[in-house]
């Protein structure tokens, strides 16, 4: 909020106003309630994402997944620092993840709107995205073919409203 929206408030008489100084795109880039009918990708996010360090054992890393076939990347703070998946999952087990690891992933923020987002990814051939706040902490996976879905019932439900 403003700060002039800020002080309006504490006029009004509300005892605890905050300014959030970084603007509204930093607090939907954190997935942070809004209001009104857009969707987005934050809306959609799937938070059971499989992670590891960079100093995990392929081997442990692999005991952990149940089926899955790709695991992200984590440091201490929870920032991407890579992707594996595919064959590098297939490797040794006493091989360390940040031998086997692709670095320098995609990712998106939660505030974009699923419908161009899916559109993108439809036109890259891409499946799944991961999403992250602006500093580049993990938030969960985006599913395409999840969106498409909730995208069809989300037009349904708001034919003629606001975005």
């Amino acid at each position: 909020m403003s700060p002039r929206a800020a002080w309006r408030l504490e006029r009004l008489g509300f005892p605890a106003v905050y300014d959030y100084v970084a603007g509204k795109m930093d607090w939907l880039s954190y997935g942070l309630p809004y209001e009104g009918n857009a969707l987005l990708v934050g809306d959609l996010v799937r938070r059971d994402v499989p992670t590891c360090s960079v100093g995990d054992r392929l081997g442990d890393v692999r005991a952990k997944l149940a089926g899955q076939d790709l695991v992200v990347v984590l440091d201490d703070d929870r920032v991407v620092q890579g992707l594996v998946r595919g064959r590098a999952l297939e490797g040794p087990d006493e091989a360390l993840v940040e031998e086997v690891m692709r670095f320098g992933i995609t990712t998106v923020r939660p505030s974009e709107d699923v419908a161009t987002l899916t559109g993108r990814m439809r036109r890259a051939g891409v499946e799944r995205i991961l999403v992250t706040s602006s500093d580049g902490r993990l938030l969960g996976l985006f599913l395409r073919a999840e969106a498409e879905a909730a995208l069809d019932r989300h037009r349904a439900q708001h034919v003629g409203a606001e975005p």
